[in-house]
């Protein structure tokens, strides 16, 4: 079997700073150790808005790892704004799909016996229905977030001006799965798939699961610095911690770890990622650093959590407090860990429900009371219990979150329905 995927992200090709391109580039990386295993002749496009080196989020390093890859190929499309804009808004989006769909079309095919091409998140959804029609090319549109869950671009200033035009633009992308017969929405979780079904009009016999996982047969790489050590300094002093990091948004809730650990007694450092210089809510952030006596970190490398998690010994508290999270990744990259002096807390919502049994391997609290969740925190947070949980974490992450027969699942059921169709 000669096989093509054509891959499209904003984010995890030539950039890293969301949790979407975290799971691109586990995609990119998934897919080809399958057709090598399986000794396909194939070929990996990659598709991703222009960038150049000082755009937001642009990784050399990322760029250089994909660059590197046999059989792969990155190209960069414009979205009109010359590298400036990568996520961006619905204008961004429908000039970059469409100049995508336009490099998609003139490939030839013919060469390949099978063809997928997946779409990932807002800025491509509406690239399937611009492509030529082909009974090769089965499309897959995988949403990592929608304007309905979260209500609000934090990307962009007045991001929550052209709400209306994204869930449109998604909506669009939904019907045109419905109606097309060679195309399909690749559910994430349990949650997000409900969502679209829901909310969305989904039909069922359209979505495809690609539940996100972890590649276990692989240790978790990332970088270490010398700026991280110089940082880690001050934190592997204190005799327990509560950590947060995330993105600089109201739905993060990033704050609460900085409450939480004042009423607990332990110690909260707070990492945020600025979507722009002067964002309004970092000064926010720091006022409540200073009022709760926080190490609270803005823009520091953007491994530096993995630092932390990979060096800091005594017990600590992993708290994933978003009030709207469609799936947790950091949830099961600290189950890969294997740490016996982690405690994972998370809020009880979402996506986030759906990968923790509470008091068994994790904890689940509701934010919405902070007195009742410190309580619950402080008795689950011993020795003992922290060692059971991640016992239990890791028998989870090998029957639910094992990436590679995830993956092996999704590209089998369109190798199958491509061999049906012929016979």
């Amino acid at each position: 079997m000669k096989l093509l995927i054509n891959l499209c992200a904003h984010d995890g090709i030539i950039s890293h700073y969301t949790g979407v391109g975290t799971i691109v580039k586990r995609y990119i990386k998934m897919f080809q150790m399958i057709l090598e295993k399986r000794g396909y002749e194939y070929a990996i496009n990659l598709y991703t808005p222009e960038y150049h080196s000082n755009s937001f989020g642009y990784s050399a390093y990322t760029h250089e790892v994909h660059k590197q890859m046999k059989n792969v190929n990155i190209i960069q499309i414009s979205n009109g704004s010359n590298g400036a804009v990568n996520y961006g808004t619905i204008k961004d989006w429908k000039l970059l799909s469409k100049n995508t769909a336009n490099a998609i079309n003139s490939l030839n095919i013919s060469n390949y016996d099978l063809v997928l091409t997946i779409s990932n998140d807002t800025p491509f959804a509406g690239l399937n229905e611009l492509l030529n029609s082909s009974d090769k090319n089965y499309k897959i549109w995988i949403p990592h977030s929608t304007g309905k869950i979260h209500k609000v671009n934090s990307a962009i200033k007045d991001g929550e001006d052209d709400l209306q035009a994204r869930i449109d633009w998604e909506k669009q992308a939904v019907n045109y799965i419905n109606q097309n017969t060679n195309s399909y929405l690749g559910g994430t979780g349990r949650y997000i798939s409900m969502h679209m079904i829901n909310q969305y009009s989904l039909k069922e016999s359209k979505l495809i699961n690609i539940i996100n996982g972890e590649i276990l047969s692989q240790q978790t790489i990332y970088q270490e610095t010398d700026e991280m050590a110089r940082l880690f300094n001050d934190i592997e002093k204190e005799d327990a911690i509560i950590m947060d990091f995330g993105r600089a948004e109201e739905y993060k809730n990033i704050d609460a770890a900085m409450f939480l650990g004042n009423i607990i007694g332990v110690k909260p450092v707070v990492i945020a990622q600025s979507y722009y210089k002067g964002q309004p809510i970092i000064k926010k952030y720091e006022d409540i650093a200073k009022a709760t006596n926080s190490k609270l970190y803005v823009d520091v490398p953007f491994d530096f959590p993995f630092y932390i998690l990979n060096h800091y010994n005594k017990n600590m508290i992993l708290l994933i407090p978003s009030k709207k999270e469609i799936f947790g990744l950091i949830v099961n990259q600290v189950r890969k860990l294997n740490k016996s002096n982690i405690l994972i807390v998370a809020n009880d919502i979402g996506g986030l429900h759906e990968q923790i049994n509470d008091e068994k391997d994790g904890v689940l609290v509701n934010l919405e009371n902070m007195q009742e969740s410190a309580e619950k925190i402080s008795r689950n947070f011993t020795t003992e219990n922290i060692q059971n949980f991640n016992k239990l974490s890791q028998k989870k992450l090998k029957e639910t979150y094992d990436f590679e027969k995830i993956c092996t699942e999704f590209m089998d059921f369109f190798i199958n329905s491509k061999w049906c169709a012929i016979i």
